[in-house]
């Protein structure tokens, strides 16, 4: 039985490729999810961040290796599994795993519009902005769509 995982986090360490003495290689890298929850009063509830390690293993998740950086921000879809290992020092270790068949990244906002959004296309920028408000550009003439319609319905339904 194969358990499925998605999961939202932050990329601890850049990718590591690890050979092995058979000539067979895995590229890997670890992913923080931050756990916890809001309480009754919507208090931020802090329960650590829980470490996993995350090995692309589909060719598209693997096309996205060359782009992931520490500090990233990553949505991973997978398969969960654990892995226990033994310590130099000799003691038992256990890691959660995800064989990752999609990888993803969230893209973060500048400092500087994480207030509200701006979106330049087509020279609108909206969104908050200190009490001031901007209006979207004027439309092309050309555009059909630029005026609202006038006629809302008026005509008659068609027969069947």
């Amino acid at each position: 039985m194969a358990v499925n995982v998605n999961l939202v986090g932050n990329v601890g360490k850049d990718p590591e490729t690890k050979t092995f003495q058979n000539g067979g290689s895995v590229t890997s890298f670890t992913v923080g999810v931050s756990q916890g929850y809001f309480d009754k009063r919507n208090q931020w509830q802090d329960q650590g961040t829980m470490w996993l390690e995350v090995e692309p293993i589909t060719q598209g998740a693997k096309s996205q290796l060359q782009y992931v950086h520490k500090g990233d921000k990553v949505h991973v879809s997978g398969l969960l599994s654990q892995r226990f290992f033994t310590r130099n020092d000799g003691t038992q270790g256990t890691a959660l795993r995800v064989a990752a068949q999609t990888l993803s990244f969230i893209h973060r906002q500048p400092k500087d519009q994480q207030a509200g959004f701006a979106d330049n296309r087509n020279g609108y920028t909206g969104g908050y902005s200190g009490g001031a408000t901007t209006q979207p550009a004027a439309a092309p003439p050309e555009d059909p769509w630029s005026q609202p319609p006038t006629d809302f319905g008026n005509e008659p339904d068609p027969e069947f």
